[in-house]
């Protein structure tokens, strides 16, 4: 119901009206009253229809055929009730017919008088009869003083059928057209307090709602705009229960709900807006229809122009309940106020703002089903588009204000461009994400690896780039970001050579991401004017990165690319086969390779002597395989060869050098002097022809030429670079001259050695031992005696050079001269006069003993075994030598006696002094040792103390038998 229609009250006449029309053509109703109170059988109470076989017409009879017959019917009754209800039923025609000619009247004025009359009649004589006024009769006269405008008769009666009938059923229609009446007539508090008269009745009165509607109005008037607020939304919640939604209204119901919305909104607008709308919910409890409340308030506004609070309103619904499902719709009505507002600065905030709030991140967007999603986002989709693009073209002009700031164009650095250019990456990712079947997804990818790139996320960038150039295969951006992707990875791989915490197997990934990157490139888009120099590159990188196979492959690919290309890509590719293949060892590939390369590169080109050096290389190292597995003489020749196609070049000089040395090994001896000594004749002045002499001394040692080997170590011992070497060769020198034969050259050399290489001490100790062993040879005693003393003296200087070889060969030569002492000793015999001959001997064996005293000292024990026995000898020599010796003549049988005793006396302490000496050796052999000296210490004590040492062990054989 409107609120005009409302105040008139006439629909709510006009339906009486036309259950008044039924009950007289029915021509059997009773009173109204008697209809509510008693409504006769159900449809359950009636008996199963029956088709007649025959319909009979009903006729029609005429409103005014009716009234002839109750006029008829009324001169011939005499029952006073009868009467009653015909005439009740005569006004009621004429109430009827009234109505019909008031409503096609086109001119107005009064058409119920007559009626009124009849009613006002009836009315009176039940009040003198019953002492009350029929009910509805007051309801009737009332509505024909309303239909005739007059307003205060009409409003009399209806409260006197309230006052005189509180509980009937005409009451509530009657408070609720009184009410109407004081709200058209301006009484505000009057229409508030019948419309809650209404209200008393319950919902089951069909007045209740207008009348809790109008309660609103009615405290809206009086400016009670919060008290208001109560009874539309009673109305709100009557309209629009749990689980109904606007749709399901009927036009009239919506009708009333966009009027109670309207007033609604005022009541906010006059109060504190959206705060008030909040509170009243907090107070009142939530609704499922508060946005509706929300964006009549805003609609409000912005109908005002009061385009801010517009906006806030449709915010503050948001802000409250974000998980609403019109929360998008209210942030983009909210959008659209700053639009119209002209705040285009709030506008960029809040498209970001609702991308935030609803999009693919947000717990909004994750609560939601797939269909609930669709219904926002269209609306999404664009403000993704529109914030991306805003924050890519402001971070472009960033970058050229920067440029400007550099150049000195502007005074002021503007902000740094990256925070934008992320920002749009972001943005663009998340349209992505969001819609992944976007038709433009190649386009939006590829900006999102600009934003990325430009923000220096060069990793991110790259994997955008290579999604457009190679999951999309984009017709028009393709290329472009694929070949992106490479310059970004390059960028990557500079920056990485200067970070130090970088881990190499981080540099690997790079560097092979690289490489895979742009052979992907050549793949896809082998039309490409830059596909070539890609792929060159590639391989480049292949080869220098450590993977050869594939370096070999691409680089193949690249020789038979078409149409050919410029002869520095040729070259490049070129150069990496044949590289790849040498470091793979496959040689001879890689010399067809190399030689190849001739071909293309020009005698003045710098890189010839390189690709004549690999070729140089290739024949190198096939020559080795070749001799690793046995085909020595075929690798020998290949070796040879090299000189023929690279003369020039160092390995040309090395296979000549190492064919000499295989050969060596090969025991070609003649081939192999042949070869050595010309490569001394070509090559003096390289440093391995110092290195030729041990090999020709190898050889003439191998062919038994010893001289000729001599010469060349001796050739050796004065060039070599080595000192080491130098001392070697001399020594060995030495050796192959004594070896041939020829002693003077040998003696020479070997005098030679000990003059120049005393040390190492053991070598000369060795050199002076050969040159003794030479003079010994050859008889020269006196030389022999030389190096014997040699040999003591350098032993006594030794130091910590001194060893057991040096102390033995100094006994040995000191054990020699104790020798040539002992001889001496000897050699003296004792003759008279003794004392003379005594005298001499004495000297020669003190001389003796101190000599074999110097050779026990060097603790060496074959020659102090020697040494003590010997000095035993002395000792027991001199004594016999005593006792056996020349008496004097002349002597008388007494003195001669006094003679014998006194040289027994002075024989007998030597005799005590050789038993101790050669127990000494002989004590030896409980230690363990024994040796002919200590054999030959016991056989002297056996003579000399015969009952001591000459016992023979006696054998006693005992039985084993048991006894």
């Amino acid at each position: 119901m409107n609120i005009a229609s409302s105040r008139m009250g006439l629909p709510l006449f006009r339906s009486s009206l036309i259950a008044l029309a039924v009950c007289i053509a029915g021509a059997g109703c009773s009173s109204f009253k008697h209809q509510i109170t008693d409504l006769g059988p159900t449809l359950a109470d009636l008996p199963e229809a029956e088709i007649p076989v025959v319909l009979e017409p009903v006729a029609v009879v005429s409103r005014e055929e009716i009234e002839a017959m109750y006029r008829s019917a009324l001169s011939v009754a005499e029952d006073a009730e009868l009467r009653h209800q015909i005439q009740i039923r005569l006004a009621d025609i004429a109430m009827a017919r009234n109505e019909d000619a008031q409503i096609t009247s086109e001119t107005g004025g009064v058409f119920f008088s007559d009626t009124i009359d009849m009613y006002d009649q009836l009315i009176q004589l039940q009040a003198a009869q019953a002492g009350v006024a029929d009910e509805r009769l007051l309801y009737r006269v009332s509505k024909a003083y309303a239909l005739d405008a007059r307003m205060g008769e009409s409003d009399a009666r209806l409260a006197a059928l309230v006052a005189a009938n509180p509980d009937s059923p005409f009451a509530a229609e009657a408070q609720f057209r009184r009410a109407e009446l004081a709200f058209g007539q301006q009484e505000y508090r009057q229409a508030y307090d019948l419309y809650s008269a209404v209200v008393e009745f319950g919902e089951e009165t069909p007045f209740f709602l207008n009348a809790v509607y109008m309660q609103g109005w009615s405290l809206f008037k009086q400016d009670r705009y919060h008290q208001s607020l109560v009874p539309f939304g009673t109305v709100m919640d009557k309209l629009l229960p749990p689980g109904i939604a606007t749709g399901d209204l009927s036009d009239s119901q919506k009708s009333l709900l966009a009027d109670t919305l309207k007033v609604m909104g005022f009541s906010f607008s006059y109060l504190d807006g959206p705060d008030t709308i909040a509170e009243f919910a907090d107070t009142h409890g939530e609704r499922e229809y508060q946005h509706l409340i929300y964006r009549q308030l805003g609609d409000l506004y912005l109908d005002k122009k009061r385009y801010r609070d517009a906006a806030n309103t449709y915010s503050a619904f948001v802000s409250r309940y974000p998980e609403s499902q019109f929360s998008p719709e209210l942030t983009v009505k909210t959008i659209d106020v700053y639009l119209k507002g002209n705040f285009p600065k709030d506008v960029l905030p809040a498209k970001e703002a609702y991308v935030q709030r609803f999009g693919l991140t947000s717990a909004y967007w994750q609560n939601r089903t797939p269909e609930q999603r669709a219904t926002y986002s269209a609306t999404l989709e664009t403000y993704l588009d529109e914030v991306s693009s805003y924050y890519h073209a402001e971070a472009q002009a960033l970058v050229a204000a920067n440029k400007k700031y550099r150049a000195g164009a502007l005074k002021k650095a503007p902000d740094a461009a990256e925070p934008y250019f992320l920002k749009a990456a972001g943005f663009y990712g998340e349209i992505l994400k969001t819609f992944p079947e976007n038709t433009r997804k190649a386009e939006l990818t590829f900006l999102m690896a600009e934003a990325l790139h430009d923000a220096g996320n060069l990793n991110d960038a790259v994997t955008a780039y290579e999604q457009v150039a190679y999951e999309f295969l984009d017709e028009q951006r393709g290329a472009t970001a694929g070949y992106a992707a490479i310059l970004t990875l390059d960028r990557m791989l500079k920056e990485y050579e200067g970070t130090a915490q970088q881990t190499d197997e981080a540099l690997l990934a790079l560097q092979t991401h690289r490489i895979n990157s742009a052979i992907s490139f050549a793949d896809y888009y082998p039309a490409d004017e830059r596909a070539v120099a890609v792929l060159t590159n590639a391989a480049e990188r292949l080869y220098r990165e450590g993977d050869k196979e594939q370096a070999i492959v691409v680089a193949t690919r690249l020789t038979k690319w078409q149409p050919t290309q410029s002869l520095a890509l040729q070259k490049t590719a070129w150069l990496v086969l044949a590289h790849s293949q040498f470091e793979l060892e496959a040689y001879e590939p890689a010399e067809a390779a190399y030689r190849h390369l001739l071909t293309i590169v020009t005698e003045t080109d710098k890189d010839r002597g390189q690709v004549l050096d690999r070729i140089a290389a290739s024949m190198y190292k096939r020559a080795e395989k070749e001799i690793a597995v046995g085909a020595k003489s075929q690798g020998v020749n290949r070796l040879l060869s090299i000189a023929l196609i690279a003369p020039q070049t160092e390995l040309a000089v090395n296979g000549q050098y190492d064919a000499a040395n295989y050969l060596i090994e090969m025991k070609d001896w003649t081939r192999a002097e042949r070869v050595l000594i010309d490569f001394q004749q070509r090559f003096p002045s390289n440093k391995l022809a110092k290195t030729i002499p041990p090999k020709l001394a190898v050889i003439y040692q191998e062919t038994q030429q010893w001289d000729k080997a001599a010469e060349q170590l001796v050739i050796m011992s004065s060039s070599d670079a080595d000192p080491e070497t130098r001392r070697s060769a001399l020594y060995l020198s030495a050796e192959l001259y004594h070896k041939s034969g020829n002693g003077p050259l040998a003696e020479k050399t070997y005098e030679d050695y000990i003059k120049r290489y005393p040390v190492p001490f053991d070598l000369a100790l060795e050199a002076r031992v050969q040159l003794m062993a030479m003079a010994e040879k050859r008889g020269s005693i006196r030389t022999q005696e030389r190096w014997m003393n040699e040999l003591i003296k350098v032993d006594a200087k030794a130091g910590a050079n001194r060893n057991a070889r040096s102390t033995y060969l100094a006994a040995q030569s000191a054990s020699y001269f104790a020798g040539k002492d002992l001889k001496a000793f000897e050699s003296i015999k004792l003759r008279a006069p003794i004392k003379k001959t005594l005298k001499a001997k004495r000297k020669a064996m003190d001389r003796t003993l101190k000599s074999y005293k110097t050779v026990i000292d060097y603790g060496v024990a074959e020659f102090a075994t020697e040494a003590n026995h010997r000095i035993g000898e002395v000792y027991a020599n001199l004594y016999q030598e005593l006792l056996d010796s020349e008496r004097p003549k002349g002597l008388d049988e007494l003195t001669m006696e006094q003679y014998e005793i006194m040289l027994e006396e002075q024989a007998y302490p030597f005799k005590g002094k050789a038993v101790d000496m050669l127990v000494i050796n002989a004590e030896r052999s409980w230690g363990g040792f024994y040796d002919k000296w200590v054999k030959q210490s016991f056989d002297a004590l056996e003579e000399l103390l015969p009952a001591r040492y000459g016992k023979k062990e006696s054998i006693v054989e005992v039985s084993k038998g048991v006894h």
